[in-house]
Order: C-alpha cells, then structure tokens, then sequence
C-alpha cells in the first residue's frame, strides 16, 4: 500500500516522525511520503535504523500557495531536502507562519486572551500552523472543536482571522523541480472551486511545470473521485493518492485510507512517472 500525504508533528500532525513511520508499517503502508507544510525537519531528524524492513520512506513537503485570493497547497515528493532554493523558500514560509501567530496572538491578547507564544513555544513544529492555535482556544476553553475555532475565531470571518502572504503556486512548483522533486496540487475538492476555476488553477499549475494532482484522498465521495480522476485524464497530468493523515484521532483520515485510483486512471499513476526512482517502483 502506498500513501503519499501525510504528516509529523514538525507542522500540524501529532506524532512523531518516529512514530508515523512506526503506525505505517503496523498499517501496511510500503511507501509512505511525510509532507509536513513548510518543512522537511522531519526528514532529517529520521536515521536509516528508523525504518522499518520493508518500508520506503519518500522525502516530500507541502508547501501553502495563495492563488484567485486562496490558500491551494502543492505537495512536493523526492525533494532534496538540503535543495538551496527549496530551503530559502520554506524559511520564507515558516516566517510568514511565525508573523501571522504574532498577529493573532496580539488580537487574543487585545480581547484578554493571553499565553499562546508561551504555548506555541512549547511545541515540536517548526511551521506553526492555525490548527496549532486552535488546540490552543479549545485547551483554554475559548472553544469546544476545531470546528468552532476557525469559524468563529481563525476563519475568513473569525474574530482574530490573520492572513498570510503565501507563495505563488510558480515559485513553489519552481522550488520543489529545482530539488529535482515531483509536484502535486494536494486535495483539489477542499477549495471551493466551481469546475471553471479549478481547470483555471489546473491550467497555471501545470504551466509552471506542475505535474499531479490528488486524485484519491481520504474522506472522498466516489463521485468526486471519478470526476477528478476523469479531469487528470482529460489534462494529461499524473494521478497521486494520500490520506492527509494528522492523527491517530482521526480516523476516517487514517493511513492509507484511500480508494484505489479508477481502472481508466491506472496508467496515469504518478508511480509509473518518468522521474519516479526505479527503487521506489
């Protein structure tokens, strides 16, 4: 089983690269992608004794874009992490993520809600995300789900909502080739795009040089399924699969809990891609 999105406690996910690697191989994961946002920590705090027989870990990240004034995030596999360029951006971005926190900690503070640098600062990440501080609302009793966190207080319409600055979806896919890496519009039904704009982002994505897009992922409804899978046909891009996995919590996000791509979409696997390494096929 392969699954190719998926996180560490580095950015949003709750456990340890370790650990991840560790719940993969009890699941049956063989080829499991850590793509931790803004970050590539993970890898480099893993040592070949970290993993299991049998199992191969691929190097990725998933880096935020801002693209039609929203947040679509690429993920990129077979990066090198050491990459100069992939590195200058990914410090860009976990500044970026350090200023919104500040932002948003002094709109907490300014409405008597105090302690979250203390708290933020207390944790493994090294992208500080918004599900971070929503742990932090909820651990505080301010709210009583992730849920109610982002629509009443992170969200486009919360209380204390801060935006980011992202990267262009061109300088992400660009950082994630120059690291000699392979590029994927992550979950592309999450947006909120009517079929006219998400051929539109598709379109620019693979202008500049993009080349999949995620066309099985957990929480999928068949239908969609189908319909992304008919459109990675139609646009001649590569088809990847990923859970999204953050937490052993969440478990209809689990590892590996993704529907096998559509038979007509088989021979558009991003495995069979030219530039996959032949020790990962």
């Amino acid at each position: 089983m392969i699954d190719l999105h998926s996180h560490t406690w580095f950015s949003d996910g709750q456990l340890s690269p370790q650990a991840l690697i560790s719940r993969a191989a009890t699941l049956g994961i063989s080829q499991l992608a850590i793509t931790d946002h803004d970050s590539v920590a993970a890898h480099r705090s893993l040592a070949a004794a970290d993993i299991p027989a049998g199992m191969q870990v691929i190097t990725g990240v998933e880096i935020s874009t801002l693209w039609d004034n929203r947040e679509i995030h690429i993920v990129g596999l077979f990066v090198d992490t050491e990459d100069a360029q992939l590195n200058a951006l990914l410090k860009q971005q976990q500044e970026k993520r350090r200023l919104r926190a500040l932002d948003i900690g002094l709109k907490l503070q300014k409405s008597g809600i105090t302690g979250l640098e203390s708290y933020l600062a207390e944790l493994p990440c090294e992208a500080i995300s918004r599900n971070h501080i929503a742990d932090f609302l909820i651990a505080r009793g301010h709210a009583s789900s992730k849920q109610q966190a982002f629509s009443k207080h992170l969200g486009k319409r919360g209380r204390f909502h801060s935006n980011a600055d992202w990267c262009s979806i061109a300088e992400a896919v660009a950082s994630i080739k120059a690291a000699n890496g392979l590029s994927v519009v992550a979950h592309p039904d999450r947006y909120k795009l009517n079929k006219i704009k998400l051929r539109r982002l598709l379109a620019e994505f693979t202008e500049a040089g993009g080349d999949a897009l995620e066309v099985s992922y957990s929480n999928l409804n068949p239908d969609t399924l189908k319909n992304l899978a008919d459109l990675c046909c139609e646009l001649d891009m590569w088809a990847s699969v990923g859970s999204d996995f953050h937490t052993p919590d969440t478990t209809w996000m689990d590892l590996g809990r993704v529907r096998k791509l559509p038979a007509h979409c088989e021979s558009r696997a991003i495995w069979l891609h030219p530039q996959w390494p032949a020790t990962h096929r």
